[in-house]
């Protein structure tokens, strides 16, 4: 049986479609780690950043390098990005659109497609295997946001949501399966068609698990969907984007909320117990004054987690009016980090004595001459302990070493 390899670059929704190529192969192929040589390698692009777009590129020609008579697949967001130059062309090149993810292997009939129809295609697939130990559901696909500064509106097409019945079905497969934390994912999850009626439905099935969402817009989340987070069958976390806490960059980003609209988001989830994480872009038409602005902001929030990441133009979007120098990124960046690096220290120091539930990661960590299983929390931090049991467990954090936090019942 002839052998296929996949890399996967970027977001959840990428992972879990790897997922769903990958089952579609299994009787004509034997899947083999990326490392290893294949006969066809199938490479899953992210284009969010002009660094995740490189990436997939260089991946793309070292493989050309290493196995020159292999057939390679490249697909996802970059796909539509990636220009000739950027490769060898040759027949055993395969560049094509998102689409060609419900049926991977069609993507050899062709050296190139990604036409208009390739960016948006059904979702109704669904994975029925994960390998790693918190499976992914994807329940929407497309962004119609276009904020100022992001391709990804561009290339996902337009916004559509997986059937409510089907998204519970499959979320009933994996906690069957013994999986005990479930991720919903999609390209813009806050869209989905009835966000808060599916959450609900999902808190009345019985089975031992929870639910975490991925990222989720700003602009979708309200008092009443913090409420239901903060109960039942879900994570105790959201992963909330700010992007910038200056209003002026809002509004040129075309983000549609305030930094008060945040505020009010931030506060009220901390009022409940919610652990809040979210993204930062550094450059993007940012004067010192609305670094300032940012900065001072998360110093003041109670924000724990955050992604910082540093602006970069992406095609089909508006171009950043000012120029920022390389090393003035780099160090707001910096500042940044090591502000958010010492805020979840202090909230985790904080936390030692209080209730959590863990799941287990399915993995050991070696320290001190002891070995200890590797947990997550509902809030979204690691956690160290001596219990070696599946299923969701509760307890408390008894100690925080500033690296992870220790869990006893």
């Amino acid at each position: 049986m002839k052998k296929i390899a996949f890399y996967t670059f970027g977001c959840k929704t990428n992972q879990y479609e790897t997922q769903i190529m990958k089952e579609s192969v299994l009787k004509q192929f034997t899947i083999v780690d990326k490392n290893e040589y294949a006969d066809i390698y199938v490479i899953n692009t992210c284009a969010v950043t002009r660094s995740a777009s490189d990436q997939a590129r260089r991946c793309l020609r070292k493989l050309q390098r290493q196995n020159p008579n292999a057939h390679i697949i490249y697909t996802g967001c970059d796909s539509y990005l990636i220009g000739e130059t950027d490769y060898l062309t040759s027949p055993n090149i395969h560049i094509v659109g998102n689409s060609y993810k419900n049926d991977i292997l069609n993507a050899l009939s062709c050296t190139k497609d990604t036409s208009l129809q390739t960016k948006t295609y059904s979702i109704e697939k669904c994975a029925s295997s994960w390998d790693k130990s918190r499976p992914f559901v994807k329940i929407q696909e497309g962004c119609e946001n276009f904020c100022t500064y992001c391709v990804v509106a561009h290339l996902r097409g337009k916004q559509r949501s997986k059937d409510e019945a089907v998204v519970l079905d499959e979320i009933k497969s994996f906690a069957n399966q013994g999986f005990h934390e479930i991720v919903l994912t999609g390209t813009n999850i806050g869209s989905y068609m009835d966000l808060k009626q599916l959450l609900r439905k999902i808190n009345h099935l019985g089975l031992d698990f929870r639910v975490r969402l991925s990222s989720i817009e700003p602009m979708y989340v309200d008092d009443e969907l913090i409420d239901i987070i903060s109960d039942g069958k879900f994570a105790k976390h959201l992963h909330i984007p700010l992007q910038s806490a200056s209003n002026r960059i809002l509004e040129l980003a075309k983000r549609h909320y305030t930094s008060k609209d945040f505020e009010k988001i931030v506060n009220y989830a901390s009022l409940k117990g919610i652990f809040l994480g979210t993204d930062i872009i550094v450059g993007f038409e940012e004067s010192d004054e609305d670094f300032l602005e940012t900065y001072n902001f998360v110093k003041n929030s109670d924000i724990t987690y955050a992604h910082i990441f540093t602006y970069s133009h992406r095609p089909f979007t508006k171009e950043a009016f000012y120029s920022i120098d390389n090393s003035v990124l780099k160090e707001r960046s910096l500042k940044l980090k090591e502000l958010i690096n010492s805020k979840f220290k202090q909230k985790m120091y904080e936390f030692v004595g209080k209730d959590t539930q863990i799941v287990s990661l399915k993995k050991c960590i070696a320290l001190d001459n002891q070995e200890f299983n590797l947990s997550l929390a509902s809030q979204y931090f690691k956690v160290l302990t001596k219990i070696d049991k599946p299923g969701l467990i509760e307890g408390k954090i008894t100690k925080f070493d500033g690296v992870y936090a220790y869990f006893e019942r």
